[in-house]
This record gives structure tokens, sequence and C-alpha cells, in this order.
């Protein structure tokens, strides 16, 4: 596309007659995508750039070669990953949180961890959006927050589900393990700790679910962990009692989270801090 002298920004309509499209799809390829206008007019409107016009250009070429369409976002994407800043990472996967959009959400995580790594993913990206939205529930009751804080971070933990196998471990070295409490809904931090652990090339496992003690001693006894982080949120979900089980049968384990906050705990805690406790583990 040939740029104006003023670079003038196109519509909705403009876009969609020149690639050949409808709005419907401009629409779709943004909300599912995460490609698309970069400004809107004070009514909401979408306005495309010319760099828009260009991602959607090689979309629409990639499409006609026969790439399927998430595919094809996720090459523009990492194309132009240089370009996208931090800011408007978070408020893509804000406004695709809102509309619920859990695809949208994905392939947009998915980009923020191939382009930036695990750890700069969540704490530049993800978690500030997630305190956002959090701050919002808290301070006004909205449901539509809870709603938009949920579909986040199920499409996060989907998209590490995505990333890749656990890393093997390093001779003489076992895995950290890491685990939630028993009742504990808000596993998403670990999750990420434990992913950019391997993203360092640390060896580190994720025990998603429910795990009994029982299961921990054998996975424990199998691996032989360097370490065993159990997360608690809050307090309700901190097993004091699993977490001093394992202690006394010299299992390594490190209690994680503000769950734990002011109980009687035993082992080493990680620093509440996420750059401090990935540095902690990987030493």
């Amino acid at each position: 596309m040939s740029r104006t002298p003023e670079s003038r920004s196109l519509s909705s309509g403009e876009v969609a007659r020149a690639l050949g499209v409808s709005q419907v799809t401009l629409r779709t390829w943004e909300q599912r995508y995460g490609i698309g206008a970069s400004d809107r007019e004070e009514n909401g409107r979408r306005r495309y750039t010319a760099d828009d016009v260009d991602r959607l250009r090689r979309m629409r070429a990639l499409q006609a070669q026969g790439t399927r369409a998430r595919d094809a976002a996720r090459l523009v994407l990492s194309r132009s990953a240089a370009e996208t800043t931090v800011d408007r990472r978070r408020q893509r996967i804000a406004e695709a949180a809102e509309l619920l959009d859990v695809a949208a959400v994905g392939d947009l995580v998915d980009d923020a961890l191939a382009s930036l790594g695990v750890a700069k993913s969540w704490t530049e990206v993800v978690a500030p959006v997630l305190r956002a939205i959090g701050a919002r529930w808290a301070g006004t009751g909205d449901r539509d927050a809870m709603a938009a804080e949920w579909a986040l971070a199920a499409a996060a933990s989907a998209a590490l589900d995505r990333l890749r196998a656990p890393a093997p471990a390093r001779a003489g070295r076992g895995p950290a393990l890491f685990v939630c409490g028993p009742a504990e809904r808000h596993e998403l931090p670990v999750k990420m700790l434990s992913a950019a652990l391997g993203d360092d090339g640390a060896p580190a496992m994720f025990l998603g679910g429910p795990v009994s003690l029982d299961v921990l001693r054998v996975v424990a006894g199998r691996f032989a962990p360097s370490a065993v982080v159990v997360w608690s949120m809050t307090s309700p979900s901190a097993d004091v009692r699993t977490l001093r089980t394992l202690h006394a049968e010299g299992v390594p384990v490190r209690p994680a989270g503000p769950g734990w906050r002011g109980l009687p705990t035993v082992g080493e805690p990680l620093p509440p801090s996420f750059a401090d406790a990935l540095a902690a583990l990987g030493n």
C-alpha cells in the first residue's frame, strides 16, 4: 500500500474494500488473532494505519498460499514483534479479555511468550493486566471484570500448556517441582514461574490439578527434586500438614505465595517477587 504524505488512517470500510474482505472478517481477525486497527476514534470506530494494512495484506497473502488463519496470524505477529510495544500488547490482551474472546487472548499470549520469553511476558504483560482487572473487580464488584479475569487466566494457562514439554533434568540435579495447595484456585502465577525456569534452561515440572500427599511422595522419590515449591495464594489453600510431612521426610520444600503469611511454615520460603524467586530457583 502506498503511503500518503500525511499517512492518513483508514476506516474499516476502506480497508475491507482494499483487501477484498468483509468488515466482519476484519473484526474477527482482530478479536481472535490480535491483528487489526491500532487506533480508535472517540466513538470507538477503528482506524487503520498503513502498518496495520501491511500486516493485514501479509495475513491475506499467507492464507492465499494455504496457511490456516491462526498460523498466518502467528507468523505475521512474530514478524512484527519488534514493532509491538509492551503497552500495546497489554492493551490488546485487555480488550480481548473484556470481550471474553479466549481464543484471541490465547493467540496474543502465545505471541508474547514467543517474542518476549515467559518471565517478561508475565511480569510486563499478563500480570499487569490481571492486576488492573482485579483492582476493578475489588473496587466495584463488577462481574464483567471477574469474567475478564477468568478469560485471561484460562487463556494464559492454555498458552503455557502449548509452549513446550518440561525441560529434562540436568545431570546431577533434579528438577524443581511446582505444586499448588489442594484448595488453591489461582495456579497461574506458579505455573508461569515453572515455565520461566524451564525457559531459562533449568529443569522444572508443574504438577497440575489436586495432587495428593502420596502422589507427591512418589514423584519426589522418582525425580529427586532440587526443590518442591508449594504454592498458596490464600491462607485457606495453605496446607501446612503436607508441607511439614514432606519436610520431615527430607523433601526440600519451599513454600511460596502470600497464602503462607503468618503460618508456621517449614523449609526455605521463596522470595515474594517473581524475578527474585526465579533467581533463587535457578541458582
